[in-house]
This record gives structure tokens, C-alpha cells and sequence, in this order.
């Protein structure tokens, strides 16, 4: 398709890999620009993955779907047991479950 052809290989972006010079390596913010750098809209498919092609409507299913199969994080660790999870919004399903084992709703 359209989108599909863009010779994606099933690798990860690595947000490391185009931190600049100053060592901030990972953040947030840069990790927002990647994902937005890798979607797009269209009209007719709604928002599009450029990586794979996948399409939603949505554009945070399609920020979520980019975060979780075409960059590599090193993943997030839950402030309140330590696990680690491999993107930001596994992260924030678990600790909504984390704070109600823990008492701290």
C-alpha cells in the first residue's frame, strides 16, 4: 500500500541512537518527536503508521502501536515496585493496578 512501501525491516528506532551531543538520551519529549515523525494523516485511512502501514482513527492508538513496535525505550520502570515495563502506556495501566494493591488510590 501507500504507507506500507516504505522498506521497514522489523528493526527498532533507538531513541539513543539520535540523542544529541548534549547526553540527554531517552527523554520524553524526544520520544514524542519520534513518534510523530513516524505517523501521518490521511484522509481516507485516518492516522497511519509509516513504519507498517497500520491505520486508526485514533491518533494515541497509533502513538502507542509506533511506541510499542518500532522503538526501542529500554522500557519504564513503575515508581512503586520497580517492574519494568516496555512502553509508557503499559506503565500507566499497571500502576493503576499497583496503587490499589499498594492501598494508594
Amino acid at each position: 500500500g501507500q504507507y506500507g512501501d516504505q522498506g521497514y525491516d522489523g528493526q527498532m528506532i533507538d531513541p539513543n541512537m539520535t540523542a544529541g551531543a548534549d547526553g540527554n538520551k531517552g527523554d520524553t519529549a524526544s520520544l514524542d518527536d519520534m513518534i510523530a515523525e513516524n505517523m501521518q494523516w490521511d484522509t481516507e485511512l485516518g492516522w497511519v503508521c509509516k513504519c507498517c502501514g497500520k491505520c486508526s482513527r485514533k491518533n494515541s492508538h497509533i502513538k502507542a502501536h509506533i511506541e510499542a513496535k518500532h522503538i526501542y525505550t529500554g522500557g519504564f520502570n513503575c515508581p512503586i515496585c520497580d517492574k519494568l515495563f516496555k512502553t509508557r502506556d503499559t506503565l500507566r495501566h499497571h500502576e493503576k493496578y499497583c496503587r490499589i494493591q499498594q492501598g494508594n488510590l
